[in-house]
């Protein structure tokens, strides 16, 4: 039990600490809870039955089905932040059975910052979301997929890869390409995760859910979208990415990691029509917005350092 102590001061959510089954003696949990934290800790996803009402589903797809193709392989295959456009879709990312469950995983306030809304499946190749979102400290951000319909095998239900979310976050850096800011060299990423899979002895597993199930899965959990071997089917969903309270939160995809130039992302919470103030150990931090990039001023990098870095960044050289 002394690995309590230490492990209280880790700056990692508590279900993806080395000293989880130290702090899972401390709590005080019910049957229903132990079960729930047990499995995300081991596993990197968590499956609830029937969380959101098949009335805000159905409601929530009359409102949107305009908005896409009538065909498979059409575009828009997806519409980003549809939340901004339709009430219901906010509805889905701030149903608060969902908040309470995400409360017991991180013990901090989730903020939803971000929906996707997909007709078809994606036939999305392995991937983490640590590319695309992260945070300081890491691991405090988590998707969650709401199934509108039924998955089955013919209408490319998604896949995942049991416990690879206990991997290193791997970003560009790692496999050698440099931050951009369009998607030139994603596919390289993509061969490299699949790769590492099959490698290491992960096993693909698909899951297929019924219209009203949940899954949240641990950012770093490795997933993707299987084929689409049904014709011209349907599956409606939406998945919402959720930050938490206290943190730094930015894009590794477009940041420069060897020099920790981090491109942080302007956090709206869903929920409340609130911009989120990025913090530093419960230090708030302030941005300065160039356009392509936003940078923090906080206590250790100082307003000199900082403007010289911008200059170097917008106009490709140092200010002297």
């Amino acid at each position: 039990m002394k690995n309590v102590a230490v492990a209280q001061k880790m700056n990692l959510p508590w279900v993806e600490s080395p000293f989880f089954n130290d702090l899972l003696l401390k709590r005080n949990l019910t049957p229903e809870q132990r079960e729930r934290v047990v499995h995300y800790n081991r596993e990197g996803f968590l499956l609830l039955h029937q969380q959101v009402s098949h009335d805000l589903i159905d409601r929530t797809l009359r409102e949107i089905e305009s908005e896409y193709p009538a065909n498979v392989g059409e575009q828009p295959s997806r519409h980003q932040d549809l939340w901004k456009k339709y009430a219901s879709v906010r509805e889905i990312a701030s149903q608060p059975q969902i908040f309470d469950v995400l409360r017991l995983l991180y013990e901090r306030e989730p903020i939803p910052f971000q929906t996707l809304n997909f007709k078809f499946g994606t036939q999305q190749r392995a991937h983490s979301d640590t590319i695309h979102f992260s945070s300081v400290p890491a691991r405090f951000m988590c998707g969650v997929w709401v199934a509108m319909e039924e998955t089955n095998a013919n209408n490319g239900p998604l896949f995942y890869y049991p416990r690879s979310h206990r991997q290193k976050e791997f970003n560009y850096f790692d496999i050698g390409i440099e931050a951009e800011e369009n998607y030139a060299e994603y596919p390289h990423y993509e061969e490299f995760m699949e790769e590492f899979m099959e490698t290491n002895g992960y096993q693909r597993q698909e899951i297929h859910m019924q219209k009203g199930d949940v899954l949240i899965w641990s950012s770093n959990l490795v997933h993707g979208g299987m084929p689409i071997k049904g014709g011209n089917v349907t599956r409606w969903s939406q998945v919402t990415h959720y930050y938490f309270e206290g943190c730094m939160y930015y894009s590794p995809r477009f940041s420069d990691m060897f020099a920790n130039n981090l491109n942080l992302r302007h956090v709206v919470n869903i929920a409340t029509g609130k911009v989120i103030q990025h913090s530093e150990n419960g230090r708030p931090i302030e941005t300065i917005n160039t356009g392509k990039f936003r940078y923090a001023v906080s206590h250790n990098f100082t307003l000199p350092v900082l403007l010289k870095e911008v200059f170097k960044k917008v106009l490709g050289r140092k200010p002297f």
